[in-house]
């Protein structure tokens, strides 16, 4: 394996709908997420900042795709879906004309099938908001295929471990997984909450501490509702589990915090890298 074709596993806290394209004059509630903010600026400079070498292929995993049968984008020529609504007219007429990749596509599928799950392939759905707003920032040239993977309907976290686990072999492969959701997604609008910092304290201890072996880190995840302050900041889970699949792919290594701030309120904007095992 050389190290050139190595690439880390990022999880991307990946805005609220298309605000990165929004002026906070035209909309003041999005402020802190609107195109001018630090949020859309530590995107659009995330891969030199983070030497993010060019990759085959992005493999994304996004809180908005959720099916029965964990699924695989195969499209080779990909559409947007603009899955949000309330938002100025110009959002829902974003481009972003990526490619896929049917050769990594299948190899996903292969892995995802080796990984102990059935898989069907998906060529009708656009990539979702979780995918192309904060992805059009990160790769504005939309130079590298992206290939999306849905998560499950079933939110479990066991599960979902798994498929983080089954892809693995990817970032050995030079591409880049990435998994897209948002480190907290309650508190919006709403500032100073008693849970906001107990939950990023404990969030950054199970996503960084180096002290954790790969088992404990992950009896961690699976212990993630233990957590007193967890149900105040996710009151469903699939915004936090491509943190924990993100994790998974990497061996459960211990990752590295690379942005952190508390956004519109106490929504935790947090963006992450792991290193390959």
């Amino acid at each position: 394996m050389s190290a050139k074709n190595v690439q880390p596993i990022i999880f991307l806290s990946h805005g609220a709908g298309p605000s990165f394209y929004i002026d906070a004059k035209q909309a003041p509630n999005l402020k802190g997420l609107d195109k001018d903010s630090k949020a859309a600026a530590v995107l659009k400079s995330f891969v030199s900042d983070h030497q993010i070498k060019s990759p085959k292929a992005l493999v994304v995993l996004s809180a908005h795709w959720q099916e029965k049968t964990c699924s695989v984008n195969i499209n080779e020529q990909h559409s947007l879906l603009y899955d949000y609504g309330g938002f100025p007219q110009e959002t829902y007429q974003l481009q972003w004309p990526v490619v896929g990749d049917l050769g990594v596509a299948r190899r996903v599928k292969e892995l995802l099938e080796a990984g102990g799950f059935a898989c069907k392939e998906e060529n009708k759905r656009g990539l979702d908001h979780g995918v192309f707003v904060p992805l059009k920032l990160v790769f504005p040239e939309a130079n590298v295929p992206v290939i999306e993977v849905s998560l499950l309907k079933s939110l479990d976290m066991a599960e979902h471990l798994k498929i983080g686990e089954a892809l693995s072999d990817l970032s050995k492969e030079n591409i880049l997984v990435i998994g897209s959701g948002f480190a907290s997604h309650a508190g919006m609008c709403q500032t100073d909450l008693p849970w906001a910092e107990p939950y990023r304290k404990w969030l950054h201890d199970l996503v960084s501490n180096p002290k954790y072996s790969a088992k404990e880190r992950k009896d961690r995840f699976l212990a993630y509702s233990e957590e007193k302050s967890f149900s105040s900041a996710h009151k469903t889970i699939e915004h936090f589990l491509p943190i924990a699949m993100s994790c998974a792919a990497s061996g459960y290594q211990p990752g590295t915090i690379l942005h952190s701030e508390f956004v519109m309120g106490s929504l935790l904007y947090d963006h992450y890298k792991f290193q390959a095992k």
